[in-house]
């Protein structure tokens, strides 16, 4: 095993290729003796002549041409090295944890990191489907760099910044007496089976909230961990639902699912990018958040402080 370094195997490739150690030397900006010195020991190091000394210059011997070949080949991929460490600081390579709600998924980030990923190709992301409060725990232990939550939700000292929002409607089956209305008020439709998501989620803990300020609850029937399964089954009949309307247009008419507005001030929901701290996360998180934010048409500064979110219900 040889032990040399890049400097050394630099000098001895340009001082083979320009046929003189004192070329060699004055290009690279070291000392003649230094320069020889290290060829030397790299000639001791690999146990054979690397190079014979004539009156004209040097000549690499049938060993120094093989030693001349690997270091061309170790200085391009210290050069690669270096240039890879470089994009990795100024943020082009790298790798982000993601964790974000199922319904900022559907209705805006899904997209948007489509078209991160196409404009930084070489930035992978990691990203886990978690509830809202699922999120904030996981950027909270450092198992996400950034968490993308419905806001809401008690957020610690954690940092966030505004990303996008939807709005909840109520989806009835399309036979259903409910489906004739152009709009309805929560409190219209709490005699009602529903077809609900899981508890965790953000819509499932907003609307139990909800329900408990008018002195009610839930009539769930059903119980599920996707949108489109709960499309489905209110499609055939089992309760209606209240969920994101982008998350149910796709799928209502082949549900044979109707939307109706839901008129209550909460139903416009906002939502968050979280993180521990702006400043403490790498180039590529950063990045990754100053697209979203321009995304939504925001301008965010790269050093702000933390933020709660606000108490709305998420």
């Amino acid at each position: 095993m040889l032990r040399h370094d890049l400097q050394t195997l630099r000098i001895f490739l340009h001082a083979c290729e320009l046929r003189s150690m004192s070329k060699a030397a004055e290009q690279l900006n070291v000392a003649l003796s230094a320069a020889s010195r290290r060829v030397s020991l790299l000639e001791h190091e690999a146990g054979l002549p690397l190079v014979v000394r004539r009156p004209h210059g040097i000549e690499p011997t049938a060993a120094g041409i093989t030693m001349m070949n690997y270091a061309r080949d170790v200085l391009r991929l210290g050069e690669k090295l270096q240039g890879n460490l470089n994009e990795h600081r100024s943020g082009v390579r790298g790798y982000v944890r993601v964790s974000a709600s199922s319904s900022v998924l559907v209705q805006r980030l899904a997209k948007d990191l489509s078209r991160f990923v196409g404009q930084h190709p070489e930035i992978k992301l990691d990203l886990e489907e978690r509830p809202s409060m699922a999120t904030i725990d996981a950027v909270l232990h450092k198992q996400a760099d950034i968490g993308i939550i419905v806001r809401g939700f008690e957020v610690d000292s954690l940092t966030v910044i505004d990303y996008a929002g939807d709005r909840l409607a109520v989806a009835v089956p399309k036979s259903h007496p409910l489906a004739r209305r152009q709009q309805l008020s929560f409190a219209e439709i709490l005699d009602e089976d529903m077809v609900a998501l899981e508890g965790g989620t953000a819509v499932h803990r907003l609307l139990s909230a909800r329900a408990a300020e008018l002195g009610r609850s839930l009539k769930v029937r059903v119980q599920v961990r996707s949108f489109e399964v709960m499309s489905l089954m209110i499609g055939q009949g089992l309760g209606i639902g209240i969920l994101p309307e982008r998350a149910i247009e796709p799928l209502a008419t082949a549900m044979g699912v109707k939307l109706v507005n839901l008129v209550e001030p909460w139903a416009r929901r906002e939502y968050a990018i979280c993180m521990l701290s702006f400043d403490d996360l790498e180039v590529p998180s950063r990045r990754l958040i100053a697209f979203l934010t321009r995304r939504e048409g925001k301008k965010t500064s790269l050093s702000m402080s933390a933020a709660r979110a606000n108490g709305r219900p998420g």
